[in-house]
């Protein structure tokens, strides 16, 4: 099973209830929702979709089917911006 974890030279701060981040190589900045910046914190240690979604689901009310399906999403993206990486 395939798992994730943050890249540590990206850089993150708290703005409210957002991230905002740098990824340094790029040097482009980023700015998560509220939901996006649970995913990161729960990419502090590696990580599977799958775990993800678990945690997720127990956390908001969102359907396992749909949150499988944006996760994914998300962390594809956010692994091919280079801000996550497989392991």
């Amino acid at each position: 099973m395939e798992k994730y974890v943050r890249n540590n030279k990206t850089i993150s701060g708290r703005l409210h209830d957002e991230l905002v981040m740098m990824e340094m190589e790029q040097g482009k900045y980023f700015s998560l929702n509220p939901v996006a910046t649970r995913i990161w914190d729960l990419l502090e240690a590696p990580e599977s979709i799958e775990g993800l979604c678990s945690r997720l689901s127990a956390e908001y009310e969102v359907d396992s089917g749909q949150c499988r399906k944006e996760v994914e999403s998300y962390i594809h993206e956010m692994a091919d911006l280079g801000l996550v990486l497989r392991c």
